[in-house]
């Protein structure tokens, strides 16, 4: 059954290393139509799960589509490090025929914010924004991998690779879990602790410090801890110091005094396990700068699909400027 839409649809789709999701938006609206998720994994190219979905019939012709993936978007050639896939948007724009915008998915996850409602945010610490338009925001997020990106004065997006920075321990404990990791990996950078692998590394570390290894993945680190197993607890405890330390620095190296977000696929599944208080302290723990940190919004995002509803504005990037159309959005 088609969707009956007045204005010009748009295709916007979020594409991660898991899973693919798409939906149909009006352009200038935040309202997501007709959303889907595919597995990537059932898909061997991409233009297979883009046809898998026009094929759906929510719609017979659209006009253009903009995606959100995970990686690098500055060439024509897209190629996604946490998944298989790899096309040329020139490409893809000949086989679809229609105009295709690519941005990283954190550049859509930035976007989503103005965006979303109150109910959406799961607040960590007192501080709360003040919607100053002269503000920088930042958002970061554990999935398959660490996604940074920030939004400057004006509504310019900063998209970045920050999830590949080095990972910098803070305490004795996490000096030694990086020195159990550098017998995993030559580099350990901070998307090998804060993202799906990450908690699995987190739980292979912690049970080698304990003399004895084992693995586990991240779904069965997070059963364990609300199980009560220790090591598992260990793990959660280091992913939340960890992050809140990883999170004060993107403030601190971005100028984010308006805001920080954590979004991606696994907080919102880890909220009753996630200790807030431990990631307040990390991300205010800045020496000198902590008065500072403890005055920036944090909270964590639980809106369903962001990535897509961060899209939306950006299919009108040509017309608008982005903060012009959040404050459309936001309704000021």
């Amino acid at each position: 059954m088609s969707v009956v839409l007045s204005s010009s649809l748009y295709v916007v789709a979020d594409i991660g290393g898991t899973n693919a999701r798409f939906a149909l938006v009006k352009e200038g609206s935040s309202q997501l139509h007709a959303i889907e998720k595919f597995r990537c994994a059932d898909f061997p190219f991409f233009i297979d799960a883009v046809r898998a979905y026009l094929s759906r019939g929510h719609v017979s012709t659209v006009a253009g589509i903009c995606l959100a993936v995970a990686g690098p978007v500055e060439q024509d050639w897209i190629d996604l490090p946490n998944n298989h896939w790899a096309f040329s948007r020139s490409e893809l724009e000949q086989q679809l025929g229609v105009a295709v915008t690519i941005i990283n998915d954190f550049s859509a996850q930035v976007l989503s914010i103005g965006g979303l409602a109150t109910e959406d945010f799961h607040w960590i610490g007192s501080a709360r924004p003040v919607y100053d338009e002269a503000g920088v925001i930042a958002v970061l997020g554990p999935g398959t991998g660490l996604g940074v990106a920030a939004m400057l004065p004006g509504g310019a997006i900063v998209p970045s690779e920050a999830g590949h920075v080095a990972f910098a321990p803070t305490t004795q404990h996490e000096v030694e879990i990086l020195g159990q990791l550098w017998q995993r990996y030559e580099r350990v950078s901070v998307e090998r602790l804060l993202s799906g692998m990450g908690l699995a590394n987190l739980y292979w570390a912690n049970s080698r410090l304990r003399g004895d290894e084992r693995e586990l993945p991240a779904p069965e680190v997070t059963a364990g801890c609300r199980a009560g197993d220790p090591v598992c607890q260990a793990a959660i405890k280091d992913f939340c110091n960890i992050l809140g330390a990883v999170a004060g620095d993107v403030a601190l190296s971005m100028g984010a005094m308006s805001g920080v977000y954590l979004s991606g696929g696994i907080l919102p599944q880890m909220l009753d396990i996630l200790e807030g208080i431990a990631i307040r302290a990390s991300f205010d723990n800045k020496g000198r700068f902590s008065a500072i940190c403890a005055r920036i919004p944090m909270a964590i995002v639980l809106a369903d699909n962001p990535g897509l509803i961060g899209c939306s504005p950006a299919v009108c990037r040509d017309h608008e400027s982005d903060r012009a159309i959040i404050s459309k959005i936001k309704g000021r």
